[in-house]
């Protein structure tokens, strides 16, 4: 009977590991090489992990999910989940889906508010040179 357990358990947990992974997702299908820059204003927010997610509304190329970073790496350079908000214009960079037709924006290099002059400047770009209003 212990044994048995045992194995529920070990299940369980490789179960639980295998979905984490399935979860997250590589970068191949992104081109690091040729930024792209949006605007546009955000839709949907949501603010968990493995990523915080942007729904952004451009006019021209319509709605794009835009995948930024962890909360909690978020949250060591001050950006807390009031700093962007639904109704907010914004302009993203970042490297684009290969499929158009996805429509994901991630790998995030920046990300600013004109209406305040709030930006975001991604830490391991560059030097730490973020501003938080």
């Amino acid at each position: 009977m212990k044994t048995l357990i045992k194995t529920h358990i070990m299940g369980i947990a490789v179960l639980a590991c295998a979905r984490g992974l399935w979860a997250h997702h590589g970068y191949a299908e992104y081109d690091r090489n040729a930024p792209v820059t949006l605007e546009g204003t955000v839709k949907h927010i949501l603010w968990a992990n493995p990523h915080v997610v942007l729904t952004l509304e451009t006019e021209t190329k319509g709605d794009y999910s835009v995948e930024w970073n962890a909360v909690f790496q978020l949250a060591r350079f001050g950006i807390k989940s009031d700093s962007v908000k639904e109704g907010d214009r914004l302009i993203i960079t970042g490297s684009i889906n290969r499929n158009p037709e996805k429509r994901i924006l991630t790998i995030l290099q920046e990300i600013s508010r004109p209406a305040d002059g709030w930006h975001w400047e991604n830490p391991n770009r560059t030097s730490v040179n973020s501003t938080t209003k």
